[in-house]
């Protein structure tokens, strides 16, 4: 008699099976078919039947069914027939949860793969860093930080790590390894643009602009540095004793942006940070109307900003010649 394990629709669905699959192949299992579940005849009883007509000779035999929802609720005449420990596995996977499919006297016969834990944003950098220990694999505080803040999927982030993790080959992974290979050539510019402007390394600005400013309209990229750099604002504006309330209040948690925000404010001082601000916050409004100042515009204030960096004030020249001086 079968054994069967039911996997519910969620996002790390096609991980979990695999993984499945892969514990019950450790185990001596072959896969001997996989049918989606409209096409089996006879519904749950047909499905049992076909899994334990597999190859002669597999002592122990794994069946896929896909779409399993499809076959409606498990009969509770089927019930004897599943074990815990048998030499045939059925792998039903559900295109959603299964309260309408299984009833409360089955559930004990069956083997449940749920999804994982939902991991809140403000843990994600630790987990991010933990499940990379376990993949014997070494990622950065920063680097876990900005592939956190960036990637919204925790499957998504798995992919990523697996990938950063296969390139680097036993490396420590670092936040400049993660801007060159988990972003497209887009993301990858703003990026570098962004953390070009708050830590005044003007190059990396000014080559990341060349790519940028193939948008007719700087209006995207001017949002993106004032959502960058709105934490140094308030920052600015705050005293020691409430700049902690001010960051929670805009809900600026993120180790990485706070980090960069602060690297701003040590680059720019804070009236300067301010008056870059209301520059963004002028020019935001001008694009809505006629009298919009475009690239020219931006660039101007920009440069503005990068020009009062103290880097410059202590004499870069290589940092002279990129804004002009």
């Amino acid at each position: 008699m079968p054994k069967l394990i039911a996997i519910e629709g969620h996002e790390s669905q096609r991980r979990k099976l695999e993984e499945s699959l892969s514990d019950l192949t450790k185990k001596g299992y072959a896969l001997t078919g996989k049918f989606e579940a409209a096409s089996v005849p006879g519904g749950w009883p047909g499905v049992i039947a076909a899994s334990r007509s597999g190859g002669l000779f597999d002592d122990k035999r794994m069946t896929i069914l896909e779409g399993a929802e499809q076959l409606g609720a498990f009969p509770l005449s089927l019930v004897d027939l599943l074990e815990d420990d048998a030499d045939d596995v059925i792998v039903a996977v559900f295109n959603g949860d299964t309260k309408k499919i299984f009833a409360k006297e089955i559930l004990q016969k069956i083997a449940f793969i749920r999804s994982d834990a939902s991991v809140p944003p403000w843990k994600r950098r630790e987990w991010l860093i933990n499940l990379a220990r376990e993949k014997s694999c070494r990622l950065d505080g920063a680097a876990a930080a900005l592939l956190a803040e960036s990637l919204e999927s925790l499957e998504e982030l798995r992919a990523e790590l697996d990938k950063l993790a296969f390139y680097k080959a036993g490396e420590l992974i670092a936040v400049e390894t993660v801007k060159q290979l988990s972003f497209d050539e887009g993301g990858n510019a703003l990026l570098r643009f962004l953390d070009g402007v708050c830590q005044a390394r003007h190059k990396d600005v000014l080559n990341a602009l060349k790519y940028l400013e193939s948008d007719p309209s700087p209006l995207p990229l001017l949002t993106a540095l004032y959502n960058r750099l709105r934490p140094a604002l308030y920052i600015a504006c705050s005293s020691p004793q409430t700049e902690g309330q001010a960051l929670s209040a805009i809900g600026a948690t993120r180790e990485y942006a706070l980090r960069m925000a602060r690297n701003a404010l040590d680059h720019f001082g804070r009236e300067n940070v301010k008056h870059f601000m209301l520059s963004l916050i002028r020019l935001s409004y001008l694009e809505k109307t006629s009298l919009a100042e475009g690239w020219i515009g931006f660039e101007v204030a920009l440069w503005q900003l990068l020009g009062n960096s103290r880097k410059i004030a202590r004499g870069s020249l290589a940092d002279r010649d990129a804004v002009g001086y």
